[in-house]
């Protein structure tokens, strides 16, 4: 079965994961940098080819992101590029760890764009946008009333 995954592209991946991993708890963090044969080939000169990724990912609470370089013909991220983290409001370990996902995100100066809070649906929902323009919406919602 096919599995959907997001493929972020950055200007310096490396940087970028290293700040998924301060910022949002990533771990897992694997990089694959680019060799003098593919710098080559795709007519890329640079003096540190270990700062380049052409390849990586990174998992944050169990969802695997991956990414790379952005090439010189890729677009920046804009607000119509949104993550939603969800959580199931009916786990207590869950309703934490999205509490704690929260604070810590918007502690480290994001852009809040709507604070955690319960919404009209039965739901909790929070959203920012982290240091690169990504939009992350924080969702918690009762598992049990999902459509199977």
């Amino acid at each position: 079965m096919a599995k959907l995954y997001s493929y972020l592209s950055f200007d310096n991946a490396k940087e970028s994961m290293e700040y998924y991993k301060e910022v949002f708890g990533a771990t897992l963090l694997k990089r694959m940098s680019m060799d003098e044969n593919m710098a080559k080939e795709w007519g890329i000169t640079t003096d540190n080819l270990e700062d380049t990724t052409i390849h990586g990912g990174f998992v944050i609470l169990g969802n695997t992101i991956f990414c790379s370089d952005r090439d010189s013909k890729g677009e920046p991220f804009s607000s119509s590029v949104t993550m939603m983290l969800d959580f199931n409001s009916e786990d207590a370990e869950e309703v934490a760890a999205l509490e704690a996902l929260y604070k810590n995100v918007t502690e480290s100066g994001v852009e809040i764009i709507d604070e955690l809070k319960e919404q009209f649906w039965g739901g909790k929902m929070g959203i920012i946008k982290d240091k690169y323009g990504l939009v992350w919406m924080f969702h918690a919602q009762p598992y049990s009333n999902l459509a199977q």
